[in-house]
């Protein structure tokens, strides 16, 4: 950490020398090689952003490997990274006719670039989201949470031709330069909101997938087998059979590798609709595929995912003290599990096993809704930030006469 801490003072250093040396050689009368240098310190800024983003989430990872700080800062960092290719081409294109007018303009438009280079991406997922949750509706039977994926793909579809509509009904009510101004205040802050959902979308995504497939080290103690809902007559579900399997093929790789044993806790308490408790069903099933029973400790009582990890904990403390401790779930529920385990001071890693693709995507979805709902006062503050910074940007430039808006 203190090593990172270092590296990013002397790139912050570096930015400011570079700002100093370029404006000292810069003959401030000439109005196209002040653009140039302006457009080039903000290029650097964008790059210094950059490289504070990558090596936050990099310590963060290294910190705990699940958390929506991370999701966040992705998202920041794939924006800005696409907004350095954009503004390099735009001084190579404009080498000998840059001014900063433009400069100005394309940096307030740089939300509506963004917004239109990820169009093709979100119109295909929002597609793809509503086609998959038809097929699991259409296989698994209908339930509310399986409208999830309908429900977001034609609000993210309406969300892209929505300012249209906006625009058409303003163009009726303002006249004149009037007309103008306001929309393309509207364009750009509602192209910076849609901005704000895409890369978090993508975020989610990548995050998801990265801790789906990660394997933990093969030093653990024990393994937490997270519950759910068992069948009728007490055996497990093709899902939960998945979860056991998963462990069992990490324990066993463990074992070959290291030659230590790991014992599993099945986690999960009795349902109203339940024979028995999930975690007794879980211990079965574990039995039945040669797991010895002294290495099987049961955490029957939890009726949540923050339940399975605390009270498993205790359990895992209980008998052992300062324990190397993974979990074990589906693939779409790593991440989640993560981010709550984390939160209750729980240092772990997770793996995940597969699950049927049409089911994926609706409960990715899912997990894309928990990082809004648990994290909206952030999401809002800086939804808020955002769009007020441009609107004042906005402002200066029509008080200036920067704007661009026909």
């Amino acid at each position: 950490m203190k090593k990172r801490r270092i590296l990013y003072l002397i790139i912050t250093i570096i930015f400011i020398l570079l700002t100093i040396c370029i404006l000292s050689k810069t003959n401030l009368s000439d109005n196209v090689l002040l653009s140039k240098s302006i457009q080039i310190i903000l290029i650097l800024a964008l790059i210094r952003i950059s490289i504070g983003c990558s090596l936050y989430i990099k310590g963060q990872y290294e910190k705990q490997k699940y958390s929506y700080s991370i999701i966040m800062n992705l998202g920041l960092l794939i924006f800005i990274n696409v907004n350095i290719l954009r503004q390099i081409n735009l001084l190579i294109q404009n080498w000998n006719a840059i001014t900063i007018i433009e400069i100005y303009n394309n940096t307030l438009k740089s939300f509506s670039f963004f917004a239109m280079l990820t169009l093709p991406c979100i119109i295909g997922l929002s597609i793809y989201s509503i086609i998959t949750n038809f097929v699991l509706i259409k296989k698994e039977g209908f339930g509310p949470s399986r409208l999830l994926g309908i429900i977001l793909g034609f609000f993210a579809i309406l969300g892209l031709f929505g300012s249209q509509v906006l625009y058409y009904f303003i163009t009726k009510v303002l006249i004149g330069t009037e007309k103008q101004f306001i929309k393309f205040t509207l364009d750009i802050c509602i192209n910076a909101s849609l901005s704000y959902f895409y890369t978090l979308i993508i975020a989610t995504l990548y995050c998801n997938i990265k801790a789906a497939r990660h394997t933990p080290d093969f030093d653990k103690d024990f393994v937490i087998i997270l519950g759910s809902k068992i069948n009728s007559n007490g055996t497990l579900t093709p899902l939960l059979k998945g979860r056991c399997d998963r462990a069992i093929e990490f324990g066993n790789k463990q074992y070959e590798m290291t030659k230590k044993k790991i014992v599993y806790v099945p986690s999960g308490g009795k349902g109203k609709d339940e024979v028995m408790a999930e975690a007794e069903a879980i211990k079965n099933y574990l039995i039945e595929k040669g797991i010895a029973e002294k290495q099987i400790l049961i955490e029957n009582q939890s009726t949540s995912t923050i339940e399975n990890m605390r009270f498993s904990k205790i359990k895992i403390d209980n008998a052992k003290k300062n324990a190397k401790i993974s979990f074990s779930t589906t693939n779409y529920h790593v991440f989640r599990s993560g981010v709550i385990a984390n939160e209750q001071g729980i240092d772990i890693e997770g793996m995940g096993s597969k699950t049927k693709w049409y089911f994926y995507n609706n409960a990715l979805i899912r997990e894309f809704i928990a990082n809004l709902v648990q994290e909206r006062r952030s999401h809002i503050v800086l939804l808020l930030l955002i769009n007020l910074s441009l609107i004042i940007l906005i402002f200066i430039g029509k008080y200036y006469d920067f704007l661009m808006v026909s």
